[in-house]
């Protein structure tokens, strides 16, 4: 019996190698972040949004203003 037939005909072995997997990716996005000092560095000369700046930006969200009005570059459709 070839060893994958062995895993596929297997549900608890099948279970257990799934969760190693996954376990194994997902430490190997978690870990690093508790190497690193800083997941972000501040830009100078950056200051809070105020009030009007930030109800614009919902006012912006919520009329759905993001969907036509980004940066992200659309095929032209015939």
């Amino acid at each position: 019996m070839k060893s994958h037939e062995y895993i596929e005909k297997r549900l608890g072995v099948l279970a257990a190698l799934v969760v190693v997997v996954i376990s194994f990716g997902g430490l190997a996005e978690i870990v690093p972040l508790f190497h690193m000092s800083k997941t972000t560095t501040p830009i100078e000369g950056m200051k809070p949004w105020s009030a009007i700046q930030l109800e614009g930006r919902d006012i912006y969200i919520r009329e759905g203003c993001h969907v036509c009005h980004t940066q992200m570059v659309r095929p032209f459709r015939a």
